[in-house]
C-alpha cells in the first residue's frame, strides 16, 4: 500500500507540473496537487499505523477506516464515471443529417485552443462527405476572451471554404447545458424561417452552389414531414453529457461525433469531464 501512495502521489504532482509547462494555467487545475496531497496523506497514515503495530501501541482504527473507506469509495465512483465517459465515446457515422451541433471551447487570447481546432478539423472533415449539413457553431463569451466561440469558430469554417448558408451561430452560451439547449433553439428558429419563406438562404432547395446537388424533380422533405436528424460534434470525452443534455432537452435520438483529444491533455480534460457529469447528476441537468 505505501509503495501505490507513494507512486500515485508523485505521479499526480509530475502531471500537475506538466501541465503547466505544456498548457500553462487551465481549469480543474488544482485537482491534481490535491490529490496529490491526498495520497502523500495516505502513506503517512500507513507508515504511522505499521509503526505502531511494530512497536505494539494502541492504533485507533476508526479515522484510518474512514478515511481508507472514503478514498476507495471516491475513487471507484471516479473510475465508473470515466469508464461510462470512455464507453460512450464513439462516433455514430450517419450521413447527411440536417445539422450538426458543433460545440465550442475555451479560447486562449481570442484564439483556438488545441481542442476546439480539433473539433472543427472533424466538422470539416464531415462537411466534406455531407455538403449538405448545416452546422451550429455554438459558444459564447469565455472569462478572459472579447470573442465569441462561435465567432472565432465561424471565421475559421470560412477560411476553409464552408459556404456562410451552411453556417448557424449561437453565441449567448457559457457551459455545455446552455449550448447544447440554445443550439436547439437555434435550430427550431432556422426550422420556422426556412418553412415561412423568411430564411436569407433557402437550404435544401438548390440554391446557389448547392443547385447541382438536388436535381429539379427531387421533392424536398422539411421538419413537418419527418424529425429533424441532428448530430453533436465535440471532443470524445464530452459525448455522454452532450448526448445526455440532448435528451433532456427532448431532442430524442442525436448522432454523436467525436473529435480526437490531445493526448496528453486528456487524462486532465477526462477527470474534469467526470467532475462534471457528477455535478450535473446532483442538480438534476443529466
Amino acid at each position: 500500500m505505501e509503495l501505490y501512495f507513494a507512486i500515485c502521489g508523485i505521479a499526480a504532482l509530475s502531471y500537475f507540473i506538466l501541465i503547466l509547462f505544456y498548457n500553462g494555467i487551465c481549469s480543474f487545475l488544482w485537482f491534481w496537487p490535491l490529490l496529490s496531497a491526498v495520497h502523500f496523506l495516505l502513506l503517512a497514515l500507513t507508515r504511522v499505523i505499521r509503526r505502531k503495530k511494530r512497536r505494539k501501541e494502541e492504533i485507533r482504527l476508526a479515522p484510518a477506516v474512514f478515511l481508507y473507506t472514503s478514498y476507495g469509495l471516491l475513487m471507484l465512483v471516479l473510475l465508473s464515471t470515466l469508464a461510462l465517459i470512455f464507453s460512450h465515446a464513439g462516433t455514430t457515422e450517419e450521413r447527411n443529417l440536417d445539422y450538426v451541433i458543433v460545440l465550442g471551447t475555451d479560447l486562449r487570447n481570442n484564439r483556438l485552443t488545441n481542442s476546439l481546432r480539433a473539433r472543427l478539423d472533424r466538422a470539416l472533415e464531415y462537411h466534406r462527405e455531407n455538403p449538405k449539413t448545416v452546422f451550429v457553431l455554438s459558444g459564447g463569451h469565455g472569462d478572459y476572451n472579447t470573442s465569441t466561440e462561435a465567432g472565432v469558430m465561424y471565421f475559421y469554417m470560412i477560411q476553409h471554404e464552408v459556404p456562410q448558408r451552411k453556417l448557424l451561430m449561437e453565441f449567448y452560451s457559457a457551459s455545455t447545458q446552455e449550448k447544447v439547449g440554445y443550439s436547439m433553439q437555434t435550430i427550431l428558429q432556422d426550422q420556422r424561417e426556412l418553412l415561412s419563406g423568411e430564411s436569407s438562404y433557402d437550404r435544401g432547395r438548390g440554391i446557389g452552389d448547392d443547385a447541382a446537388l438536388y436535381p429539379e424533380d427531387t421533392e424536398v422533405i422539411l421538419a413537418e414531414d419527418r424529425p429533424l436528424r441532428i448530430g453533436i460534434l465535440t471532443s470524445e470525452w464530452n459525448l455522454y453529457r452532450a448526448s445526455c443534455m440532448a435528451e433532456r432537452y427532448g431532442v430524442g435520438t442525436t448522432y454523436p461525433i467525436g473529435a480526437r483529444s490531445d493526448e496528453l491533455m486528456l487524462p486532465h480534460l477526462s477527470v474534469r469531464e467526470a467532475a462534471a457529469i457528477l455535478k450535473d447528476r446532483l442538480v438534476g441537468n443529466i
